[in-house]
């Protein structure tokens, strides 16, 4: 049984934001079971993919900055409003939700592959951060924060370059807006975990990998609450 299952038990009832019927934490029963995503994904960047394959054509022919990519949910419905409400609408009770969920994930990747160095989320540019009041990404590894003892880095990364949003940005258009947003001090971690909320085509991960590998990193994984 993981943490959340646990902590739910202990609290008090309240409304689901999606349906508004009684709820143990935010989301009922029902609208959680519309959140899993079975789907097979690229081991390399958790794109979907057909039944049996283990890599995307892009990740063969060219492969990101990063090592792995893991994901909880698919970034579509019930799960796209949630991240929005809690992104947007300052709901940091389903950031609270969505940090138990995963802390669950998390733990399960160290117990298949080991212990990361540190875990660095993705930095927002000060003008982003002023806007929306906190970075979303923080919120999302509070309870891996408490629950464990690896380092949350957020001080050997900064974004220099405050972009437009990517969003209304093609992938080539990401990829030019997005380059050289990152600075990093030097590191000397072997194995570390980038964290963001959202990703979708990669582009904002795949440079703040490349600028931890170029200030020292060894390795770097993935982990992001949903892939579009």
């Amino acid at each position: 049984m993981g943490i959340y299952q646990r902590v739910v038990k202990l609290l008090p009832k309240q409304s689901c934001v999606l349906c508004l019927e009684s709820a143990e934490f935010c989301v009922c029963k029902k609208c959680e079971s519309g959140l899993i995503d079975t789907s097979n994904r690229c081991l390399s960047c958790a794109t979907k993919l057909s039944s049996g394959l283990s890599f995307c054509g892009s990740c063969l022919s060219h492969a990101p900055n990063f090592s792995r990519a893991y994901t909880l949910y698919d970034y579509s419905d019930s799960c796209a409003q949630l991240i929005k409400k809690f992104k947007f609408d300052h709901q940091l009770c389903i950031g609270d939700y969505f940090a138990h969920q995963l802390f669950d994930l998390y733990t399960s990747i160290i117990g298949e592959k080991g212990d990361y160095n540190a875990i660095i989320p993705l930095p927002l540019s000060s003008k982003r951060l002023k806007e929306r009041g906190y970075n979303q990404t923080h919120e999302l590894l509070r309870i891996i924060a408490k629950n464990t003892n690896v380092l949350i880095d957020i001080s050997s990364v900064k974004r220099i370059k405050a972009t437009k949003p990517l969003s209304s940005l093609n992938l080539e258009e990401r990829k030019v807006e997005i380059k050289g947003a990152f600075s990093a001090q030097p590191m000397n971690y072997s194995n570390v975990l980038l964290v963001d909320d959202i990703m979708t085509t990669g582009s904002s991960l795949n440079e703040l990998a490349k600028t931890v590998l170029k200030a020292g990193v060894e390795s770097c994984d993935v982990l992001t609450l949903a892939r579009a």
